[in-house]
This record gives structure tokens, sequence and C-alpha cells, in this order.
């Protein structure tokens, strides 16, 4: 365990000679006190156990409590440098092959001439999402993208490698939701454009048609060689009855040459059997590859040497204590009883602190509050004389006054005992985020899409309005991770949590309402998704663009935000007026944040820059608290150096 201890800064370790400035240049400590005149001095010290002096004197350490104020500021000095402990290693598989599927969902694949698994017929679209869903399920670690084609080719889940989303969306597709055609050779040239903002190498395309292109502004051959000079290898499966006829003719020579012209792979399936061992096939082939990184935690343990010096100055004076002033328990029942009755209280203060690594640590501040008191009835100077003079001959006796400073050696021990329980405590006020989390956090863009925002009281309307800025926001973001979430009556996650943010803003110019299943108000609902889309995301925050709120949804929001930490800023298309007014009020249910509509890009800023520090979830063992009690080490070296000065110290037995 030793081999695994490092500090931080141990250049601080040159401060350990310290104490003999502090001893050579602060003057003595000085405090006038009374004297006791009698003719019979002497005899009276001898009867007391005391010695009598004359003049100053410079109050000595004995050679135990020398030894023991070194060991302190060693400990003191040694926490100052701020030991870690270095932990084992964590490691996580970063992927180095992007992996595009593209499939077909033309008017064809609605031919039901697959069989399921228990033998019943299925259309050919069904067959594929139960074989692609199972490849996806052995993919896991892998960055997978899915762009479905028709008519036209769009981008349906942009490279993540949360496959569960992937697999979700997949379920989702339905034949002609991109039209009847088939477009292959646009599905390609999607496919590298897609290609062109990934960062890694290797870069596989597996597209699966049951077609001719019937309907590309670009042919197959020709993408595949733009593809091949990119880089990209693409695996083609067909589907269907290669003796199939006009615009359902399978061209096989077609996919042929495209898989050929990139070093990839053409595969036929008749039935789902055939389809399933196509990907087994393209499994084996494009194993999952990825790179392993490594980070070793460093958790601070600069409270070890505290809690030494601690104990070790608490044992040092509870031993020095008298025997007889430790036996007096009527003196100390009722302070103990006030500690007994304190402790609660103690918690209950604790529980208000943010967190505390090690809340019990707080318990020590019982027995230093116990034997500080004793240390203080200690120093009373009336206490040295108790039974050897009568108390109201000794008030006659004293000469002189006694002179005490408000912050005198035993506040000065007092004060330091309690900023070491503090520090040895562990406050904290916020986690530290996995060290393999992004830089930003995530944002999830929560859209109400409904007819009241093609208003244009807001130029040229709400929602495109609401859209540029959405635009803009994007591009001060940069690489962080967005995701789109759309709603009316029912809320839908357009695009799951991604770097991409070129995706993000296609979609979210195309949102209209005309395209939404039904009407209505599902805000509650659509946090919900946002809060599941940042959840697979790390951590972060929601942006919810919307100009009204139903009634009825405020109960369901109360009801989310009871259940939920996120922060949530609203952004209202609104100019000021009695419907800004309104969803304000509504909008309190989840306490959202408002940025007011700016005619600058002020808004946007403001948007940008607090989405950027959202909190962050970390991940596994890396989910810790940041302590920040370490801080407090300079304070207690501080305070130990102080107590090097001559003449400093704490008197038992004869005043401070």
């Amino acid at each position: 365990m030793i081999h695994n201890l490092t500090l931080a800064h141990p250049w601080l370790l040159a401060l350990l000679p310290l104490p003999l400035l502090a001893w050579w240049l602060l003057p003595p400590y000085s405090e006038p006190r009374r004297a006791l005149v009698v003719p019979f001095l002497q005899r009276l010290s001898r009867a007391a156990g005391q010695s009598a002096t004359a003049g100053a004197t410079v109050a000595r350490r004995g050679v135990w409590r020398t030894l023991a104020l070194v060991l302190c500021w060693l400990c003191a000095v040694l926490a100052l440098a701020r030991p870690q402990y270095i932990e084992p290693p964590i490691s996580r598989e970063i992927p180095v092959r992007d992996l595009l599927l593209a499939v077909d969902l033309s008017g064809s694949m609605a031919t039901e001439d697959f069989q399921g698994p228990d033998g019943t017929a299925v259309d050919r679209l069904t067959a594929v999402k139960a074989v692609l869903d199972d490849f996806l399920s052995r993919r896991q670690g892998d960055r997978v993208g899915l762009i479905l084609f028709g008519s036209a080719a769009f981008v349906q889940v942009p490279f993540t490698e949360d496959l569960a989303v992937c697999r979700e969306l997949l379920a989702e597709a339905q034949v002609r939701m991109a039209g009847p055609q088939t477009a292959f050779g646009d599905a390609l040239g999607l496919a590298i454009n897609v290609f062109e903002r990934s960062t890694v190498q290797e870069r596989v395309l597996i597209a699966l048609t049951d077609g001719n292109d019937t309907n590309s502004q670009v042919p197959p051959v020709k993408a595949a060689q733009i593809a091949a000079d990119k880089g990209i290898v693409i695996h083609t499966v067909a589907v269907g009855d290669p003796r199939a006829a006009g615009e359902d003719a399978l061209d096989e020579a077609a996919l042929t040459q495209v898989a050929a012209a990139t070093g990839g792979l053409y595969s036929h399936a008749a039935n789902r059997s055939e389809l399933q061992s196509i990907y087994d096939q393209l499994d084996r082939i494009e194993t999952r590859r990825v790179q392993s990184v490594s980070h070793r935690p460093r958790r601070d343990v600069y409270w070890w040497p505290l809690a030494a010096a601690l104990v070790l100055s608490m044992s040092l004076f509870a031993i020095a204590l008298p025997v007889a002033a430790l036996a007096r328990r009527r003196a100390a029942a009722p302070l103990q009883a006030r500690l007994a009755d304190a402790a609660p209280a103690l918690l209950t203060a604790a529980a208000f602190t943010p967190h505390l690594v090690r809340p019990l640590w707080l318990l020590a501040l019982l027995p230093a509050a116990l034997l500080w008191w004793r240390l203080r009835a200690q120093a009373d100077p009336d206490r040295a004389w108790a039974g050897v003079v009568a108390p109201h001959l000794l008030a006659e006796l004293w000469s002189g006054q006694q002179r005490r400073t408000r912050f005198g050696p035993l506040a000065w021990l007092g004060l330091l005992w309690l900023v070491t329980v503090v520090a040895i405590a562990g406050p904290s006020w916020h986690r530290a985020p996995s060290p393999f989390a992004d830089d930003t956090a995530a944002l999830a863009i929560v859209m109400r899409v409904a007819p009241s925002l093609q208003t244009a009281d807001v130029q040229p309307s709400r929602m495109q309005r609401a859209v540029q800025k959405v635009h803009d926001l994007l591009a001060l973001r940069g690489t962080a991770k967005t995701s789109l979430i759309a709603y009316a009556g029912s809320a839908h996650q357009v695009m799951p949590a991604t770097a991409d943010a070129g995706i993000i803003d296609t979609f979210a110019q195309v949102l209209d309402p005309d395209i939404m299943p039904t009407a209505g108000d599902a805000a509650a609902d659509a946090l919900r998704l946002a809060d599941d889309s940042l959840r697979r995301a790390g951590g972060g925050s929601i942006l919810w663009i919307t100009d009204s709120v139903a009634p009825e949804q405020g109960e369901a929001l109360a009801a989310w935000r009871r259940q939920s930490q996120t922060t949530v800023r609203l952004l209202p298309p609104l100019l000021p007026g009695a419907e800004l007014d309104a969803l304000l009020s509504a909008a309190g249910a989840v306490d959202a944040r408002v940025v007011r509509l700016a005619a600058d890009d002020s808004d946007v800023q403001a948007l940008a820059g607090a989405a950027k520090f959202a909190p962050m979830q970390g991940g596994g063992a890396a989910a810790r608290w940041v302590e920040s009690g370490y801080w407090l080490t300079p304070l207690i070296a501080l305070l130990v150096l102080g107590l090097f000065r001559r003449g400093w110290l704490v008197r038992i037995g004869e005043g401070r």
C-alpha cells in the first residue's frame, strides 16, 4: 500500500524548518498576572506544591510537550503536501471502428415471403429488423449509426454507443416511411457524408436492399468508388426474389460491384435463416474493435496525518491533566450533560452541510470540547491555592490585576482542534465527473411543435425563430452531446444524444405541426424523455422551448419535478405580454430558469455557458465526492506554527 502513496505538492516539505524562524523572530508571549502577597510565602508555596518566582518569566515546555509539538508540525506539513493514494486503474474501451447500417424501406419490403421464428409468414422488413436487432445486441461497445432509405435517405440514428436507442429506433421503422421507391445510391452518398464527421480510421457500412436503384441522383457504383477513396468498406446484403422484374427487380450486379469496389462482401438471403447466417458472418468478419484507455484515480488522504496530530495533541493534554482534577466529577458532570445534549444538535448541523465524506469524525468535537473545558478550568489561578487558603482570605491576598487576552493560547488550541476536525470530516460540495466524461455536459432540447408556434408576432415566426436559436446554440456547443425531443399531444425522441450537431440541426429545421401524430400538450412526457436521454449521456440539463403550457399539465409537471433534479431552462419564443406571463407562471411547476428571447445572441450565449457546466454524472468507481477539507490545511499549519512562539503554551494547573 505504501508504494501507492504519493505527494501532490512535495515541495511544501521545504516548510519544515519554519518553527525555528518562528521561535527566533516572534517576541515572547507576555501576560500580566496577579501575585499572592503573604509574609509566609515559602511555607505556603510548599503546602500548595507551587514555586514562587520574582519578576517576569517565560513559560517553557517540557521535553514531551516539545516532542509532541514537533510531531504535530510534521503531520501538518505532510498534510499540506497533500498525500494521495493511487488506486487501481479503471479502464474504458473506446471504439476504433464506426459501423453504419443502411436499411431499405421501399414498398417491396412489405412482401411477406419470409418466415418468423414461429414459422408464420412475415414481411421482409419485419425479418430484417429481427435479425438486425440480434446483430446489434452483440455489438456492445461499438459506435453504430442507422440510415433508412426509400425514395429519399435520412439518418435515423447518428453514431452512438447507446445501442438500446439504436435498436428502439430501428424497431419504429415502417415500410414506405421514406417513400415507396429505392434511392440506394443516395443512401450511399448520405453514408459518405455521415462518415465525414467520424474521427476514427476504420469505417464500415452494411447496406441492405431488396430492389434496384430507381430514384437516386448518384449511381450506386459511382458512390461506391467515392467511398473506396475515403477508406469506407461497404458490405451489401440483398433480400427477395432475384427473378423479380420491373421496379422490384433485384440488381445483384450493381450490389456486387458496390461491395467489390470497396473491398466488401456481397450476400443474398432468400429467407430468414440465410439472412441470419449472413449477419453472423459479417459479425465474424467485422469483429468488435476497441482501444482501451485507463485512468488511475487519486484519493486524497491528507486527513491521515491530521488525524494522527489531533489524537496525539488531545492525548497529551488528557494525560497531562492532574489525576485529581480528572477525578472531580462534580464540576464535569454538568458539562458532560450539556455535551450529551449537544450531540444531536451537532449531528443535525452536520446534516445541513452539503456532504461530509467522514461525518463520524465530527463526534471528535465532543471529547475535544470536554478536554478544552477542563484545560480552561485548570488555567484558573485560584485553583492552585484552593484548599490551602480560605476563599474569603484569598481574594484579599491577591496583588495587581490578572489580564487575559481574549485570544490566548487556550483559545488558539481550541480553534486548531475545531478546524482540524472539520478538515478530517471531509466537507464536499460536488461530485467529480467520470474521468472519461466530456468536458461539456449534455443538453436535451425539448421543443413543442404546435400550430400556435407558427404565429408571426415574432419574425419570421415563433417556430422559425426558435429553430434559429437552436442552430446558433449548436454552433457554440461544438461537439458536445445534444439530444432532440419533440412533442405535441405525444412526446417523441427525434434524436438521441449525439456529438453530431449537424444532425440535430437538420431535424430541428424540418419539425412541423403537420408531422406530429396528435395535437395537444404532453410537456411532462417530453421532459421525462429528456431525462432518460441525459441519463444515458452521463447527465446534463434541459432546454425547454414552448409558447404555452396546458393547464392540465400542471400536476404532471410538478410530479416530474419531485422525481428529477435535472436543471430546466425555458426559452419562450414570445414577446412581453399576457401570454408570456401565463407561460412563466405555468413553468414555475418545474422551477424553470427563464432566458428571455433576445434580438441579438445574448440569450444563446447565456444558454451555452449555463449548459456547459450543468451537473454531470460520474461513472462507477469514479463517481465520488470532491473533498474540500484539504484547503483548510494551510490554516491548520499556520495555527500549529504559532504554537512555537516562546511562552505561547497552555498552562496546566497554574493559568494560561
